[in-house]
């Protein structure tokens, strides 16, 4: 999937002129849950870390082994990056977010760290992780945040 969508990348900005040709590039993270396993895979090609949230409010977050370029730019670096794989234990949650949930800042222009404001919390739900997440963030920034912020949770039961 990541070398289909690097192939399509490359062939819009060659379609491109002018500054676009500079932002033909996207970050991503892709996350494999196969079927009956206790594991996830990803490859992460330049997103911010994904968070696997344990039952008794441990935050881990999901570092690659190794560097891998965002989508686009893979003429620069070989290959599509490596897959990194780790336990997804029952009643732990995966959270994968955009860059607008790490970068979104406080009045002294602190950055929010999703992995530092999460540790030692539990939720019941997802959803409740969902919404505690977005209230939290709208405290920390007092309601103003520059950019957009995409959010998704997925518990294993």
């Amino acid at each position: 999937m990541a070398d289909s969508l690097e192939r399509a990348l490359t062939r819009e900005g060659s379609r491109r002129a002018g500054i676009d040709d500079t932002e033909g590039f996207a970050t991503c993270a892709f996350v494999e849950i196969p079927p009956g396993d206790k594991e996830l895979r990803v490859l992460n090609r330049g997103h911010p870390e994904p968070l696997l949230l344990r039952g008794d409010g441990t935050v881990v977050p999901l570092k690659p082994r190794a560097f891998s370029l965002p989508l686009g730019l893979g003429e620069l670096a070989p290959g599509p990056g490596e897959m990194t794989a780790g336990p997804f234990p029952p009643g732990a949650t995966l959270l994968l977010y955009t860059d607008g949930l790490s970068e979104a800042r406080n009045e002294a222009g602190v950055f929010y760290d999703p992995a530092v404001r999460l540790t030692g919390l539990t939720f019941a739900s997802p959803d409740r992780l969902l919404d505690a997440l977005v209230a939290d963030v709208h405290r920390f920034t007092g309601g103003a945040r520059s950019d957009d912020m995409a959010l998704l949770a997925v518990r294993r039961p």
